[in-house]
């Protein structure tokens, strides 16, 4: 981990290929070259005593604000394609930023959070219907 206590987020770019082909290469644009610019954003959280609950739970926010951040060009209300891409982008990112801050606090505070898609919470709920 960086003594700088920072990373980045970035969206998933299967996320983008899967976008390209969808909407086509005009909704995606790229470089010249044709490759894709993946969103990122750094979270400083330097400030943060991560032994702390109550400060684990402030990063956590504030990787739940940066997934956002990283994902809001799919976010449109009115378009189904486009939020089932947001919602794919936004558990990405934000399962990748706690993956990297590796801190057992975060990850517990994302484990509890009922909005979150883990793969296992999915598998029980299915097993049990």
């Amino acid at each position: 981990m960086s003594s700088q206590k920072k990373f980045r987020v970035a969206r998933y770019v299967a996320a983008c290929a899967f976008t390209a082909l969808t909407f086509g290469a005009a909704a995606h644009a790229g470089d010249a070259d044709g490759t894709a610019k993946v969103p990122e954003t750094t979270v400083d959280y330097s400030d943060l005593n991560l032994a702390k609950q109550a400060d684990a739970q402030t990063l956590y926010s504030r990787l739940q604000r940066a997934s956002n951040r990283v994902c809001t060009q799919y976010k449109e209300q009115r378009d189904l394609r486009k939020m089932k891409l947001y919602n794919a982008c936004y558990q990405d990112a934000l399962a990748r930023a706690v993956d990297s801050v590796g801190h057992a606090s975060v990850q517990a505070v994302y484990a509890a959070d009922e909005n979150v898609r883990i793969a296992s919470r999915s598998m029980k709920s299915r097993a049990s219907t």
